[in-house]
C-alpha cells in the first residue's frame, strides 16, 4: 500500500504509544506492524516518522529519558545537576526496562551522542577539567545501568510461592540492608565523582607531559 502523502498522527504520539507496547509486550513485541495497530493506522503511515524499527527504538528511548536531559546553563553546581540526572537515568530505566538492552547498544542507533555533548559542554562551562569530563559522563552512565539491572534483576528471586528461600543468609541481609537501593547509588555517584576528580588530579603531571610530547 503506498505511503499516505499526510501523516495520520503525530511523531510523538506514535513514539508513546511504542513506548506502552515495549512496557506491556515486551521489546520484541514492537514492530511497524503492531505500532500500526496500536493507532488504527496503516503501518505505512508510520514511514512518514521513522525510516525502520531502529528508528522508532532509539525514540522511544529519548522518550523515555527526557526527564534526564541536562538543564540550560544556570548557576546550579555542576556536581548538583550532574547527580540528578544519573538519578533520573536510573529510574528511567528502572520504570522501562525493557529499554536497557537499546541502551546498552545506543552507539550503532545514534543514541547519547546529542545529551552528552550537552553535558560536556554544560560541565566544561562549570569549570570541569576536561580530563575529568569523559570518566565523569561515562562512569555516571554505567552506574546507572547497573544499578538499574540490579534493581529490576532481583525482585522476587530471594523467596519461592511459598515464602521458602534457599539462601536464608543472604534473605536476612537484604531485608535488614542499612540503605535503599537509591541511596547506595547516591553514594555510589558521589564516590565516582570525587574518586574521579581526585584520580585525575594526581595524574595532571603526566597527561601535562604527554601533551607537551605531542606538541
Amino acid at each position: 500500500m503506498a505511503r499516505p502523502k499526510v501523516p495520520l498522527i503525530s511523531r510523538r504520539k506514535a513514539l508513546e504509544a511504542a513506548l506502552e507496547i515495549v512496557d506491556t509486550e515486551g521489546l520484541d513485541a514492537l514492530s511497524i506492524r503492531r505500532l500500526g495497530e496500536a493507532l488504527n493506522v496503516n503501518g505505512a503511515s508510520l514511514y512518514h516518522h521513522f525510516r525502520n524499527k531502529d528508528e522508532i527504538l532509539a525514540g522511544v528511548t529519548r522518550l523515555a529519558l527526557a526527564d534526564a536531559a541536562t538543564p540550560p546553563a544556570g548557576n546550579e553546581n555542576w556536581r548538583i545537576w550532574l547527580t540528578r540526572g544519573a538519578h533520573r537515568i536510573r529510574q528511567a530505566l528502572i520504570s522501562h526496562p525493557e529499554l536497557i538492552p537499546v541502551v546498552l547498544r545506543r552507539a550503532p542507533l545514534g543514541l547519547g551522542l546529542e545529551e552528552n555533548e550537552a553535558r560536556a559542554r554544560r560541565l566544561r562551562a562549570g569549570g570541569v577539567p576536561l580530563p575529568m569530563i569523559a570518566p565523569l559522563l561515562e562512569g555516571l552512565e554505567l552506574l546507572a545501568i547497573a544499578s538499574a539491572l540490579q534493581e529490576v534483576g532481583q525482585n522476587g528471586l530471594l523467596v519461592d510461592g511459598d515464602g521458602e528461600t534457599a539462601v536464608p543468609a543472604l534473605h536476612a541481609a537484604v531485608e535488614a540492608r542499612g540503605m535503599s537501593s537509591e541511596e547506595l547509588f547516591g553514594v555510589m555517584v558521589s564516590s565516582l565523582i570525587s574518586v574521579v576528580e581526585s584520580t585525575v588530579r594526581l595524574k595532571e603531571p603526566r597527561l601535562a607531559a604527554e601533551r607537551l610530547s605531542k606538541a
